[in-house]
């Protein structure tokens, strides 16, 4: 039943703003049944809305059915528990002096909601396929409030699970800039890792690089020291591909405009190199990071040419990686052309209305070409139209790479009004990570550029 007086479920779009209320005076209210499609081992969204209109608050668990296949097949049914995931969607304040319902904090141990006399509330669920055969299956979401006689409220769903199968390897790489060692997830590093891999995460930034020390002369002093350097690296690496900001690696009695800086680094990037090869690290697995965003400041471009150089003076063979903004000349990108094997463009400087000249000098380069975005105001940008959406640009481009600025990486609280900054996170802290609908959108995005892959590979 999609109501049982004084409790009313709707389904809703998970996408849309949560209104509370006010979705009643908008007329968005629907029939409480869940629909769910998606390829094998997708992982998929959907709503529930819950409203109490009695004045006394009611507290209602959440349960799930088994899932069963329309047409009976040897797998049988499948626990909800193994399926389902289940979240209350939290308004947070915003840059703007208002709220989103944006936060996604998994349902407390007891999957205990909290109904508010007059007020609604948001049931989020993550939907995983992975545990479904090919077919369609059904099951149902209970609510149950907590009293003498409770009251229950279903909300059947369904799910097809489609045959064709998400890539083995992710083919879209993925980079949002998340330093966790300096964040509000530095406590709970292990979980951190995992739930951005489950988002598609396979870019990893990082200043932890190898410490060395030259002398007047330019020659090292004592052995480099790769301790940190080796801990990120044999945890990160196995994930994909790590991007280095190395400018801080080697420090001496003179500046980096002295021959004997330059002597000094073209050895420590040999050895370093050499380093990585001991680690079964190859090139393809790491990028050097000089200079963040050349353009948004006079004199990064000639700073970053200056890294690049040197380091392909030590050995030609180690790419590099850059994110121009688009303040940056066409004579600058021309003169860094030769020393730049991943181009990483700001999407609204290149990509959109304006840039198409210095996109062009780019796109034709012969490098691999990703791009980022960095707008604030995060907890308003459209999960569709701008963190999954960027996936779809992509695609429409021909480019093997996106970014958001950023997973975890701000001197604010996500779940406060930030101040002296704008809002950029796409997660929240508690007792590990706590997603987004933003974040989960992410997801969404970059599995559909797989299935594009795929649907592409069969044409």
């Amino acid at each position: 039943a999609q109501g049982r007086w004084p409790v009313r479920l709707s389904a809703a779009n998970p996408w849309a703003p949560f209104g509370g209320f006010d979705e009643i005076l908008e007329e968005r209210l629907q029939d409480a049944r869940l629909v769910v499609e998606s390829f094998s081992g997708e992982t998929e969204s959907a709503a529930l809305n819950l409203f109490n209109f009695g004045a006394r608050t009611l507290t209602a668990r959440v349960e799930f059915d088994s899932l069963k296949p329309v047409e009976p097949n040897s797998a049988g049914a499948v626990p909800g528990h193994e399926v389902f995931s289940p979240h209350e969607v939290i308004d947070v304040p915003t840059q703007t002096l208002d709220y989103s319902a944006d936060a996604l904090p998994r349902l407390n141990q007891g999957h205990l909601l909290v109904l508010p006399g007059w007020e609604a509330r948001q049931l989020w669920l993550t939907v995983g396929s992975k545990r479904l055969s090919p077919g369609i299956w059904q099951g149902a979401v209970r609510i149950r409030t907590l009293e003498l006689e409770p009251r229950e409220l279903t909300a059947p769903i369904t799910i097809t699970v489609w045959r064709p199968s998400l890539p083995a390897v992710q083919p879209l790489r993925h980079c949002n800039w998340g330093y966790i060692h300096g964040s509000r997830h530095q406590h709970y590093e292990a979980q951190s890792l995992e739930d951005r891999i489950a988002h598609g995460n396979n870019v990893f930034v990082t200043g932890v690089v190898p410490q060395a020390r030259f002398d007047a002369q330019g020659e090292l002093v004592g052995a480099i020291d790769y301790q940190r350097h080796d801990e990120f690296v044999s945890r990160y690496a196995p994930h994909g591909l790590i991007l280095f900001q190395m400018t801080g690696g080697i420090s001496g009695p003179n500046d980096r405009e002295s021959e004997s800086y330059r002597r000094a680094y073209r050895t420590w990037m040999k050895a370093w190199v050499k380093h990585l090869q001991e680690l079964g690290i190859t090139y393809d697995r790491y990028a050097m990071y000089p200079v963040d965003e050349p353009g948004l400041h006079d004199g990064l471009v000639a700073l970053y040419l200056f890294y690049a150089k040197l380091t392909r003076e030590a050995d030609p063979k180690v790419q590099m990686y850059t994110d121009p903004v688009h303040r940056i000349t066409k004579d600058e990108l021309t003169a860094m052309l030769p020393y730049v094997d991943i181009w990483c463009p700001n999407r609204i400087g290149f990509l959109l209305e304006v840039g198409a000249d210095k996109w062009e000098i780019i796109k034709n380069s012969g490098a691999q070409l990703w791009t980022y975005e960095c707008e604030g105001n995060a907890k308003h940008q459209s999960p569709l139209g701008y963190y999954r959406g960027q996936s779809w640009l992509a695609w429409r481009h021909g480019l093997t790479g996106i970014g958001f600025w950023s997973y975890c990486t701000s001197s604010a609280d996500p779940w406060f009004k930030p101040t002296n900054t704008q809002d950029y996170l796409m997660s929240y802290q508690g007792e590990s990570v706590v997603a987004s609908k933003r974040w989960e959108a992410v997801r969404d995005g970059i599995e559909d550029y797989g299935m594009l892959t795929v649907l592409r590979e069969a044409l």
